[in-house]
């Protein structure tokens, strides 16, 4: 069970990434439409892979018959990981200005937003690991399982309000730009 909660958080965090790809950051410059959806989306994906790249370490931690200790540990290891991830990710959110479009600041600072608050909560989470009860598995699983449900709560609403900005021009950008393809 608690091997699918945490999948299941992976799964929300891909489609958090996917609801994020149409909008951006703010680091400043103002760049074109399609070099900005092409470093927004080359961001978004370099976080979303490797996230899933360090879900196998997770789900090898998560076994049946794993020790509780060793499920938490796998599960630190991969928040420590997602947290640093989430760091890069807000850089080159910032490292990708914003885009030479209407509204385009509003888009830059929605993305930015959307990514810290990623981290923001991934970094909640990463800190809230070492309270998992490890005395017996059914404690740890059940803790575990709510664990993961709070982290999937929280990370739900991260993103919200990007799809209500108005870039239509950039909306194009990223149907276009092959780094936003795949």
């Amino acid at each position: 069970m608690l091997r699918s909660k945490l999948i299941l958080l992976i799964a929300v965090l891909a489609l958090f990434v996917s609801a994020c790809g149409d909008d951006d950051d703010g680091g400043g410059d103002t760049v074109s439409v399609n070099d900005y959806a092409s470093d927004i989306c080359t961001a978004f994906t370099g976080w979303t892979q490797a996230i899933q790249d360090r879900q196998t370490d997770l789900q090898e931690g998560l076994q049946p018959g794993a020790s509780p200790e060793e499920g938490r540990d796998a599960l630190q290891g991969f928040l420590d990981d997602a947290v640093a991830a989430s760091d890069e990710l807000v850089s080159n959110v910032e490292d990708a200005g914003v885009p030479d479009t209407e509204n385009g600041e509003e888009a830059a600072d929605a993305l930015q937003s959307a990514a810290e608050g990623a981290r923001d909560q991934l970094e909640e989470a990463q800190s809230g690991v070492a309270d998992l009860p490890v005395d017996s598995p059914e404690a740890f699983s059940a803790a575990a399982d709510e664990f993961g449900n709070e982290v999937r709560s929280a990370l739900e609403g991260v993103g919200e309000g990007i799809d209500d900005i108005d870039t239509p021009e950039l909306d194009q950008a990223i149907e276009e730009v092959e780094a936003c393809q795949g």
